[in-house]
C-alpha cells in the first residue's frame, strides 16, 4: 500500500544549491541521507520532507531551472534491507515542460519498517 504525502511547499536556495520539499507539518524525528538526498521522517516513520543537496548537479539542470519547478513526485520503497528513492521533477524551460529523474539507494540502517511512501508537490 502506498502511503502518499501531499507536500505543499518547496524552497530552493540558489546559493547553496539545495532544494527542500515539505508539507505544512515540518516536524520530524529522524533523517536518513542517501548520497546527498535527505529524507525526514516523523515519530510514526512517515515521510515529512525531502531535501536534495547539490540539486542542479544531481538533476543535471541549471540552477535557474530549479526556480521554475512545476511538479515533483517521489516514491520511497523501504524494505528490511534497503531504502530506494525514485524522484521525478518537471520544470519549465523556454515555456516548455521538461522532466528529469533522480534515483538514490542506501541500506536501511535505521531499521525503518517496510513500506512504500510517496510525496508530491504541485508548484
Amino acid at each position: 500500500m502506498l502511503r502518499k504525502s501531499e507536500a505543499s511547499k518547496y524552497d530552493y536556495d540558489l546559493q547553496s544549491d539545495s532544494i527542500f520539499f515539505y508539507g505544512e507539518d515540518k516536524k520530524y524525528n529522524s533523517s536518513v541521507e542517501l548520497e546527498g538526498v535527505i529524507l525526514d521522517f516523523n515519530d510514526e516513520d512517515h515521510l515529512t520532507g525531502i531535501e536534495i543537496l547539490d540539486a542542479s548537479e544531481k538533476f543535471k539542470v541549471s540552477k535557474a531551472d530549479l526556480v521554475n519547478i512545476k511538479n515533483f513526485d517521489a516514491t520511497i520503497i523501504i524494505s528490511k534491507e534497503n531504502i530506494d528513492v525514485r524522484m521525478k521533477m518537471e520544470y519549465y524551460k523556454r515555456n516548455k515542460l521538461i522532466d528529469t529523474n533522480l534515483n538514490a539507494l542506501t541500506l536501511n540502517t535505521m531499521n525503518l519498517p517496510s513500506s512504500t511512501q510517496g510525496i508530491a508537490v504541485a508548484c
